[in-house]
């Protein structure tokens, strides 16, 4: 046996106590997390479904949607399918953006101080459409839920590091951070009675706003509202970090998933906190190695990256072809035939030449100022910007190229630019994230990655090469799953969908939703054949009791059943959940 297997060991409660994250991704995270979760609650273990055995959630940017719905819901006596119903109505009958583009040039709404930002049009209309409720909900007393762990997580722009805004169940000591819930983070804690205010419209809006598409939100200006007392008491906030350095407010934030697109490490913390829960909440956690047994990344984006591609075509229409001392001859001509066709316009006696001539005369009389200002070419622009001569001096040979190869080259840096900073750094730093639990021998064994991408054609023969041992019911997926897949992979990060892609029998909505809920069948299915009853694995699991086995039995069973289903027609299950 090899030296990995003699260290891994398979939970001794399997399935009872569940963390579960939901990654970014726009309506296509929220629409595919939404089949993931709809499929936990109709798979039972112990009597329990695997959703209502669920103890962490942790949410980023559009994961953020179901979290804060499902926790709000959950907390005012409803179900599931409440949460389900709402967000595909949402998702398909909210116009968002054109409801936040309308608000955003509203005069009338951004008075007092408000800032007219796209991102604070949006956190109101989330506010006004989608939750009303602020985070002090989370904290009601009157009605306990199954989650005990609530982690929303953003980025703040101060310091660079993760900022959550969790909720946790009752502890039985303090520990470190460990059992110290921090709301914030360590450097920018923000007390508790501050936090119970905020809107969870404005926390969705920092967990989802992403860069490109808007500006950081201010915490805590941003986050005002009339009732809000604590939030407008700025003396409430930490001045200094622990090591002395000031805190200079407001803070920006952006997406999570700048930082950690499944927000891991917030189940990692969690994941210790639930160790130090009393006595009453033992049943929330198992007395093993880790105290939850399995932990579900649900993830809607894809792990490959555009590869870079250079523009080299250099044959820009008429301009292609100059460099920047042709402007000076076309800007002269420009303002010769400018002022000739102003001066000629004065000795017209019919009105409608005059104006011809005075606007076609101004127009040449600008163009000429512009190809006259830009004939002096990057030397001469830099130069009059106070950049060093030495610098200058060199920036005379560009001014010899062709405008089309200095196009070219501002093209080809402002992709390379983009890939960096949206493929090969944030992918880069996802996985760093990633490697937090699997490269740990003791979360190993706990782990499901649910993956939008795993069934398109490429994926399925990667996982017969990989995993032959397999049932041959799961390698073979059938030609429909594969299907729903690639047309699932196919919508972008974006918040709405067309009315093309809403139109008719399983379109895109229901085809991400299924993509969810097959997937999540199959990762729990491949989960018990590679890991619960795998033949590495036999000595852990003849450990289990005779009534844990036959619960994997069964479940195992009720997963088989519903593949063979999916296989046959993906759309089954969200058919059903739609006609409900």
């Amino acid at each position: 046996m090899s030296e990995i297997y003699r260290k891994e060991k398979l939970p001794k409660a399997p399935f009872s106590n569940i963390a579960v994250s939901l990654s970014g991704g726009g309506y296509r995270a929220t629409a595919f997390h939404l089949g993931a979760m709809s499929y936990l609650s109709t798979k039972s273990f112990q009597g329990q479904t695997l959703l209502e055995r669920t103890r962490i959630l942790s949410t980023v940017s559009a994961g953020s949607f179901i979290g804060v719905k499902y926790a709000t819901i959950l907390k005012k006596g409803g179900t599931i399918k409440d949460c389900y119903q709402f967000l595909y109505r949402f998702m398909t009958e909210c116009d968002l953006v054109s409801k936040a583009l309308q608000l955003l040039s509203d005069d009338k709404y951004w008075v007092n101080g408000k800032k007219r930002t796209l991102i604070n049009a949006f956190s109101e209309v989330y506010f006004r459409e989608f939750e009303s409720e602020v985070f002090d909900i989370l904290n009601d007393k009157t009605n306990s839920i199954h989650l005990k762990e609530i982690i929303f997580n953003a980025t703040e722009f101060h310091f660079g590091l993760p900022f959550r805004f969790q909720k946790s169940e009752r502890l039985k000591k303090r520990s470190g951070n460990y059992s110290n819930v921090i709301n914030g983070n360590k450097k920018i804690p923000i007390p508790e009675d501050v936090v119970k205010e905020i809107r969870l419209a404005h926390i969705m809006a920092a967990s989802s706003c992403f860069p490109f598409g808007f500006e950081p939100i201010n915490f805590p200006d941003d986050f005002i509202y009339e009732e809000a007392l604590n939030l407008k008491d700025i003396a409430q906030l930490p001045e200094h970090v622990y090591d002395g350095e000031k805190i200079q407010y407001p803070i920006g934030l952006m997406d999570g998933s700048i930082d950690d697109n499944q927000g891991v490490d917030a189940v990692i913390y969690a994941e210790q906190r639930l160790k130090h829960y009393p006595p009453e909440l033992q049943y929330c956690y198992s007395k093993d190695e880790k105290s939850v047994d399995l932990y579900i990344l649900s993830d809607a984006s894809t792990p490959k990256i555009t590869s870079y591609k250079k523009n080299a075509n250099e044959r820009i229409k008429i301009v292609g072809k100059w460099n920047f001392g042709s402007l000076q001859y076309f800007g002269v001509t420009s303002a010769i035939i400018g002022i000739s066709s102003i001066a000629f316009a004065f000795f017209q006696d019919v009105k409608f030449n005059v104006i011809a001539l005075s606007i076609f005369g101004t127009c040449g009389c600008l163009s000429a100022f512009v190809l006259l200002l830009f004939s002096l070419g990057l030397t001469g622009l830099t130069r009059k910007l106070g950049v060093p001569e030495y610098v200058v001096k060199r920036l005379l040979h560009f001014d010899k190229l062709k405008l089309g190869t200095v196009y070219n080259m501002i093209v080809n840096r402002k992709n390379s630019a983009m890939t960096l900073i949206s493929d090969v750094f944030i992918k880069h730093m996802r996985w760093f994230s990633y490697e937090r639990v699997y490269g740990d021998v003791k979360w190993r064994p706990r782990l499901i990655m649910n993956a939008i991408f795993e069934f398109t054609e490429e994926e399925v023969e990667k996982r017969k090469r990989k995993y032959p041992d397999l049932p041959s019911e799961l390698l073979e997926p059938g030609e429909a799953i594969i299907l729903a897949t690639e047309k699932a992979n196919t919508m972008g990060t974006k918040l709405w969908f067309t009315p093309q892609e809403l139109a008719g029998d399983n379109n895109m909505i229901d085809t991400i939703i299924a993509c969810g809920q097959f997937n999540l069948c199959f990762n729990l299915l491949e989960y018990i054949y590679k890991y619960i009853k795998n033949e590495k694995f036999q000595s852990n699991y003849r450990n289990y009791d005779d009534e844990t086995k036959l619960a994997i039995d069964q479940l195992e069973q009720a997963l088989l059943a519903d593949w063979i289903k999916f296989r046959k027609n993906p759309y089954w299950m969200v058919n059903e959940w739609n006609k409900a």
